[in-house]
């Protein structure tokens, strides 16, 4: 078929970052936001937004 349409080379690809977060932490990220790391607010959740996801689609096509 790429013969016909004199295709020389065809690549698809798909990439995804940060898709899944499995984790028994019931806020949005468990790598938590502190202003300070101290020893009196180890790890305290300050309500940081959730790392964004994102996708990559495409195809390079060579004729």
């Amino acid at each position: 078929m790429t013969r016909r349409v004199k295709i020389e080379s065809l690549r698809f690809y798909v990439t995804g970052y940060n898709l899944f977060c499995w984790t028994g932490y019931s806020g949005f990220d468990p790598e938590v936001s502190t202003r300070r790391q101290t020893n009196l607010t180890p790890g305290v959740d300050y309500s940081a937004y959730p790392k964004s996801r994102s996708f990559v689609v495409g195809f390079n096509l060579n004729f």
